[in-house]
């Protein structure tokens, strides 16, 4: 099965919710004890059935805030959340997805780079162009002087 690295972990959560029993309520107190905000709503479609597949979740303010309640919690009312093995698994596709996100950006500012690069050697062309034009002014301006003198 070949998964997107969100798929990773929407499946790694659920696995997680299922494993430690844990409701959708009880999941939001974990959330809004890190000091995060979920809709009740968004957090049923996270959890529905085949949620992994839509690529629509931010991962910023929808499946950070889960993760961090159900993935870097020790202790929940004095019960383990998360067995270790679930833990290193979960931490490692949220890696993969953070990976996944910085190869991105790099694309985007060699990309914007090469449009700024080119943007000043255009510029430095232009200011090429008029100094030349203003020598030339200068020597005319220079030849009409030495004429009327």
């Amino acid at each position: 099965m070949n998964l997107t690295n969100t798929q990773e972990v929407i499946l790694r959560l659920k696995a997680i919710k299922k494993e430690n029993e844990l409701t959708l309520p009880r999941i939001m107190d974990m959330i809004e004890a890190n000091g995060d905000y979920l809709s009740m709503t968004t957090l049923r479609r996270v959890f529905a059935a085949s949620s992994e597949q839509d690529d629509s979740f931010s991962y910023d303010k929808t499946i950070r805030p889960i993760a961090r309640a159900l993935l870097f919690q020790d202790e929940y009312d004095g019960k383990e959340s998360v067995s270790p093995s679930m833990e290193i698994e979960g931490l490692k596709a949220v890696i993969r997805l953070k990976n996944e996100e910085i190869d991105l950006m790099k694309e985007q500012i060699e990309a914007i780079k090469g449009v700024y690069e080119r943007r000043v050697a255009f510029l430095l062309d232009q200011i090429d162009k008029k100094d030349k034009r203003m020598d030339e002014k200068d020597k005319l301006i220079q030849k009409l002087m030495e004429n009327v003198l």
